[in-house]
């Protein structure tokens, strides 16, 4: 996957899709209108119907997008030498 790297300038907003339409999210430092995404199903590319308690978010490149599971079949992982 392409690493991507978005510059937002502070006078700028950005505008993020979701499955309930879009969000625009506020760059200035305003605290009191903070960016803020309320449920992290509420995210487009974020697929939490199989959530369960233990759950984490694995990216599946089949359905673009981060799915909530507790089998991990797809990852390498090193733990170096003992």
């Amino acid at each position: 996957m392409a690493e991507i790297t978005a510059v937002v300038e502070p006078d700028e907003a950005l505008t993020v899709a979701v499955s309930e339409g879009t969000y625009v999210l506020n760059t200035s430092t305003n605290l009191a209108n903070p960016a803020v995404v309320e449920s992290i199903s509420n995210i487009a590319d974020v697929d939490t119907t199989t959530l369960i308690n233990g759950s984490v978010l694995v990216y599946k490149t089949t359905t673009n997008k981060w799915t909530a599971t507790t089998v991990l079949d797809a990852q390498d992982v090193t733990g170096g030498q003992y």
